[in-house]
């Protein structure tokens, strides 16, 4: 059985029926994710937090630079 972007925890962003990526994932979930799929994060916090698990590469990584104040925790 393939990994596939369903199996990831967030909410999956399909393009064309081809998975385009996962906004906001659960850290724990991050290995599920196919090395190519981007990860979509509200803030350069929310970024480092992802980044810092070692479980996915910086380059893949989008943040919208929204305000942290306004924002839930990821966590």
């Amino acid at each position: 059985m393939g990994v596939t972007v369903d199996s990831a925890y967030g909410i999956a962003i399909y393009i064309r029926r081809r998975p385009h990526g996962i906004p906001r994932p659960s850290p724990a979930s991050l290995h599920r994710l196919p090395p190519v799929v981007p990860v979509y994060v509200r803030n350069a916090r929310e970024a480092h937090e992802l980044i810092r698990t070692g479980n996915i590469e910086p380059a893949r990584v989008v943040h919208f630079n929204l305000p942290d104040h306004e924002q839930m925790s990821l966590m």
